[in-house]
């Protein structure tokens, strides 16, 4: 499987891989953050890069044909979310048994991505309406009364706004006994001093991680960005706040995940929906 996407886009993927594993084992191509959450997924697929030579020939001039095709012949089914606007890919991949191109999906839409990419692989068989799933290797013991703020995202215009997060953290920490915990990325460079206030910032180093530090709290509040679909898929009891994009497209699925989409003028007040579903977590 070639995939080009993120962090949110890869937890969106696991249905699909959990789908494709009961055929045999799955390679993952993919690359960042996507590569280190594939890593995560049940199904425990083979995992290497997008970047390999292998998949730039797929890109490449028709005269690599031969050795492109030497290599596709490894595998029984190919699927590629990528170069579907490349006539060199189309010509590759058409009429190769068991090879699948499908567009990646775009933002627009009404179609949840997952739904989408699991139509476009399983046809007929596709589960509408799966959860993904992420399993840490080693177990982590949830602490009580913790709150993980991500206040960050990919793009700007998606973060929720600082002072509903900052006001949400400060109702937390007056509740008896409950911290707060502020996870940073390579988006919120420099970031560290201003959310410090609120309880201690983490910057960790991989997903896995990441993913630890999320596992272990009883709460998690962000934005639509990839540590929300994280969540989400751990199982975490999670606010997600979308200011820019749809949740009908791309918002995180998950057992105890409340989407508050904060164009609707009935969430005008995000900051009393957002509390109001924290209430019953409080410790």
């Amino acid at each position: 499987m070639l995939f080009p996407g993120a962090l949110g886009d890869a937890v969106c993927l696991e249905p699909v891989v959990a789908w494709l594993v009961r055929t045999g084992p799955v390679e993952v191509c993919a690359r960042g953050a996507a590569a280190e959450v594939a890593a995560l997924f049940p199904a425990r697929p083979r995992v290497s890069s997008l970047d390999r030579p292998e998949v730039a020939r797929l890109f490449a001039l028709r005269t690599d044909a031969d050795r492109c095709d030497r290599w596709l012949d490894r595998y029984g089914r190919v699927v590629s979310f990528t170069g579907a606007q490349s006539e060199e890919v189309r010509a590759r991949l058409r009429g190769r048994a068991g090879a699948t191109l499908v567009p990646f999906p775009s933002r627009d839409g009404t179609t949840h991505a997952i739904d989408e990419m699991l139509v476009a692989v399983a046809g007929a068989d596709a589960a509408v309406g799966a959860v993904p799933t992420l399993v840490l290797p080693h177990p982590v013991d949830r602490v009580r009364g913790r709150m993980v703020l991500h206040p960050g995202a990919g793009a700007s215009a998606k973060r929720p706004p600082p002072a509903l997060l900052r006001e949400i953290a400060r109702r937390w920490r007056r509740a008896a006994g409950a911290s707060v915990e502020v996870l940073l990325g390579p988006a919120e460079a420099g970031e560290e001093a201003s959310w410090r206030g609120l309880g201690v910032v983490a910057r960790p180093g991989t997903v896995e991680a990441m993913a630890a530090r999320i596992a272990a709290a009883d709460v998690y509040v962000g934005g639509d960005t990839g540590p929300s679909h994280v969540a989400a898929a751990l199982g975490v009891r999670a606010i997600v706040s979308f200011v820019a994009t749809s949740p009908t497209r791309f918002g995180p699925r998950g057992r105890g995940v409340r989407v508050l989409d904060l164009r609707d003028p009935r969430n005008e007040d995000g900051l009393e929906a957002a509390w109001a579903a924290l209430a019953s977590e409080l410790p």
